[in-house]
């Protein structure tokens, strides 16, 4: 199954910071097989504009949509700007580094886990909460998946929104065609500046993963 490309300018304004005076957006509409392409993408780390300010259970749930009991039960490791996490109920800054992963192998993967046997073992560097500005503000965060959460988060992620240097989306639209696509996305719009990505993913009977926009 190919992709299709739709793209249009849309306004944004807002009295919190960071302010966005207007982005311009890019919708794929992808098969489902095509998924794993966007893999090195979600495991680099992909920008969210979200509500900062709030805490990590409410920005997994009410905000990225994640049912709660996957949060509790799926996603068993948890980073914050790097270090381990157990609480849920931290609050997220602006500029917050979060990485999920359901459970690793091994050792490192049980002294790892939120609020494991083990996680007395990493006590000396297990995120703990610092002071700050925490009043909800539109903002951004930095998103990296591994492992099983590829296949399960990542069309839920890419549908509702990421932003992109249009240099990224140059090269993830090299690895989705052959042929270079000048005539639905001009090589001139590569010059600079941020594009929000959606993506929709359909498999061979055209049921949505993810959710449908």
């Amino acid at each position: 199954m190919g992709f299709e490309i739709m793209e249009h300018e849309v306004p944004i304004t807002s009295n919190e910071e960071p302010t966005v005076s207007g982005y311009e957006t890019v919708a794929l509409k992808c098969g489902d097989d095509q998924l794993v392409a966007f893999y090195s993408l979600l495991q680099g780390g992909v920008t969210l504009r979200v509500t900062v300010g709030r805490t990590l259970r409410e920005l997994l749930t009410d905000q990225l949509g994640i049912p709660g009991d996957y949060v509790t039960g799926r996603i068993t490791t948890i980073f914050l700007n790097n270090s381990p996490l157990d609480d849920l109920d931290v609050v997220i800054g602006q500029g917050a580094r979060v990485t999920l992963s359901a459970a690793m192998p091994g050792l490192v993967g049980a002294v790892m886990r939120r609020s494991g046997f083990y996680a007395a073992l990493r006590e000396g560097i297990t995120y703990a909460q610092q002071g700050g500005d925490t009043r909800p503000a539109t903002g951004t965060i930095t998103l990296k998946l591994f492992n099983l959460l590829l296949p399960e988060l990542g069309p839920l992620i890419l549908t509702r929104g990421i932003l992109l240097e249009h240099k990224e989306l140059e090269r993830l639209l090299a690895k989705l065609s052959a042929l270079w696509i000048a005539s639905s996305y001009p090589r001139e719009r590569m010059a600079g500046g941020k594009v929000l990505l959606t993506v929709t993913f359909r498999d061979e009977a055209g049921r949505c993963r993810g959710g449908c926009r």
